[in-house]
């Protein structure tokens, strides 16, 4: 009996639909907007690493390498010195036209070996990205970036 006097004085438990419509429609817009973003992140040419990354098949010898300073200078490579090897460098104007000189005096076949930056710890990071640039623009297909701590 007590059913039918709840039944009929309309204390039903109910479930109110405005604030559930509200909710699955915040959820469809969350879900959107992620989606389009993850979409747009795939247009991003990424290329990763296999796991052979680690083992290199060149030798130091054929790497060319370019420093950066903690100002984001270029610096050209000169030889390795010292027990440990360690490189010096030396002031170059322009990274672009440094690479020019270089591509024009060894020909189009530099082109394929692999170029590595040397960046100080201390080089803006603006500076590292724009000299990856330019060594693209340039040609070289393989580049990497290493940073080096200072030796005081």
């Amino acid at each position: 009996m007590r059913r039918k006097r709840r039944l009929e004085t309309g204390d039903r438990a109910e479930v109110p639909m405005s604030p559930l419509i509200d909710c699955v429609f915040l959820l469809l817009i969350f879900f959107l907007v992620t989606s389009m973003l993850k979409r747009k992140e795939m247009l991003i040419p990424i290329q990763l690493p296999d796991q052979t990354a680690a083992v290199s098949d060149t030798s130091a010898d054929d790497i060319l390498i370019i420093g950066l300073d903690e100002k984001g200078r270029a610096l050209k490579f000169m030889n390795r010195t010292g027990e440990n090897s360690e490189i010096q460098y030396q002031f170059v104007g322009d990274l672009a036209d440094y690479l020019g000189e270089l591509i024009r005096d060894e020909g189009p076949g530099i082109l394929e070996r692999p170029l590595r930056l040397d960046a100080d710890r201390e080089t803006p990071f603006q500076k590292a990205i724009d000299a990856l640039d330019i060594c693209k623009l340039a040609g070289f297909t393989d580049v990497g970036l290493k940073t080096k701590t200072r030796k005081e």
